[in-house]
């Protein structure tokens, strides 16, 4: 007698894992590290400068942009270089806490009020709830790097056979 076709079959589990070379890690780590960098730095403040320079108030100052855009950069690639180690549940805390922080101080500039060259009209653009929606990704970034923290607490190996199939 043969099993009947049409059936769903069981998931597959993984059962080996094959983790990159720190080098791989580091070399791939890199090549991310180039959009990244132009577009949470290199554009945001290229924009600024062009609106400050055609004399425009700026919402937000450039260091403000610099600094969280490298905090950012550098957190986002220990976390994907950390990523077959334990350090990878805290450092996704620690990314996903700084872009909160860096969200958090871009919301506190809002409402944006730009006064056109001339001072004859003035235009208030509030977009504080298009940035309280962003947060929601990094709030659950840091409750998945809480669950992925303790889950590794308690079994170091067991997620590896998902995030690296051999």
């Amino acid at each position: 007698m043969s099993a009947p076709s049409g059936g769903t079959a069981a998931p597959r589990v993984p059962t080996g894992y094959q983790i990159p070379s720190l080098g791989y890690r580091i070399l791939v780590a890199a090549l991310r590290l180039i959009p990244s960098f132009l577009l949470l730095i290199a554009l945001p403040i290229a924009v600024l400068n062009f609106a400050s320079s055609k004399g425009i108030a700026i919402p937000i100052s450039t260091t403000a942009v610099a600094v969280g855009g490298l905090a950012l950069l550098a957190l986002g690639t220990a976390r994907y270089i950390g990523k077959p180690t334990r350090a990878f549940g805290p450092l996704s805390i620690a990314t996903s806490l700084a872009a909160v922080v860096y969200l958090l101080y871009a919301i506190s500039r809002s409402p944006y009020r730009l006064v056109l060259p001339g001072g004859s009209a003035t235009v208030i653009a509030g977009y504080s709830t298009f940035l309280e929606l962003m947060l929601i990704a990094p709030i659950f970034g840091i409750v998945a790097g809480i669950l992925t923290t303790i889950e590794d607490a308690r079994s170091p190996t067991e997620r590896l056979p998902f995030d690296f199939p051999a």
